[in-house]
């Protein structure tokens, strides 16, 4: 498949494993060059080091200033950038019953902050480029899954933020 997407420069949040990995591999072989941003560091450099021409961030993008180096990495390192996937997350389990307050507004950082602030950060350079950007949601935004308030919300939120 041509996604006419070669030599660009795309950062995939959460992109070592799992969904992000296999949109990286997809993006590798469609000569991309895929930015690997990741907190999981082994596996992140296993991935890369089966994807000649990919790059890794190592970065847990819990803090906006982690963001922003991801995205810096990026320019700095192909002074530009084409596309950025928001892919990180993690279905967490924080319910509204075996929750708590503290447990959800952690389960919002680790699933929606992240995407605002690579976005944030991002934006300047995809504008130069006029790229895109793509927001990684999922169904239980709409359906919800029960025991997952924390993520549902967050999912929600995301495709929210897509359409602001």
């Amino acid at each position: 498949m041509d996604f006419e997407l070669k030599n660009e420069v795309v950062l995939v949040t959460g992109g070592a494993k799992g969904i992000g990995a296999a949109i990286v591999r997809t993006l590798a072989g469609e000569a991309t060059i895929p930015v690997i941003v990741d907190k999981d560091v082994e596996a992140a450099n296993a991935l890369h080091s089966q994807l000649p021409g990919s790059e890794v961030v190592i970065a847990e993008l819990s803090s906006p200033e982690s963001c922003y180096a991801a995205v810096d990495h990026a320019i700095r390192k192909f002074s530009r950038l084409d596309a950025l996937v928001n892919n990180a997350g993690v279905n967490d389990k924080v319910g509204l019953e075996h929750g708590s307050p503290q447990k959800y507004v952690e389960s919002l950082e680790r699933n929606l902050l992240h995407y605002y602030n690579m976005a944030h950060f991002a934006l300047p350079h995809l504008k130069k480029s006029r790229g895109s950007i793509v927001n990684i949601a999922s169904k239980t935004a709409l359906t919800g899954q029960g025991g997952t308030s924390g993520y549902a919300s967050a999912k929600g939120a995301i495709l929210a933020l897509t359409r602001e």
